[in-house]
């Protein structure tokens, strides 16, 4: 809803670690960019070995920030990116008062299969 504040998460497993970038659709600049109402953020560790996870915050969302945000998690053997959309309501709108609290949405990309065993590649996950 428009005045609230959003996050995106991404979690990427890679050896070599991978660095990770976010961009919005549209823009051919990395995020955040000027815009005070933006942040990002990595860390690593987490559940399995070589994982980095990494945020967009974006606070006080506004019309403006509606679109598709995309995280890409590269190292020298490739790429893999996901991404999520983004649609701001007006808080006293009729859809506004249909949702009811967001849940939590995960979508794993990897495969479940794979072992804690040193590996090349990447896989990644994308939660909002």
């Amino acid at each position: 809803m428009d005045g609230s504040d959003v996050i995106f998460g991404c979690e990427v497993s890679s050896y070599p670690m991978a660095v990770i970038e976010w961009r919005k659709e549209g823009n051919s600049i990395f995020l955040p960019t000027d815009d005070s109402n933006m942040a990002v953020q990595q860390a690593r560790g987490g559940p399995r070995r070589f994982e980095l996870t990494g945020w967009l915050q974006i606070q006080k969302v506004r019309r403006a920030d509606e679109g598709v945000y995309t995280c890409t998690a590269k190292n020298k053997f490739g790429e893999v990116s996901a991404s999520a959309r983004l649609q701001v309501v007006e808080k006293d709108s009729q859809l506004a008062h249909q949702l009811k609290k967001p849940k939590n949405r995960v979508y794993d990309l990897s495969d479940d299969e794979e072992d804690d065993e040193d590996y090349e590649g990447l896989s990644s996950g994308f939660t909002y």
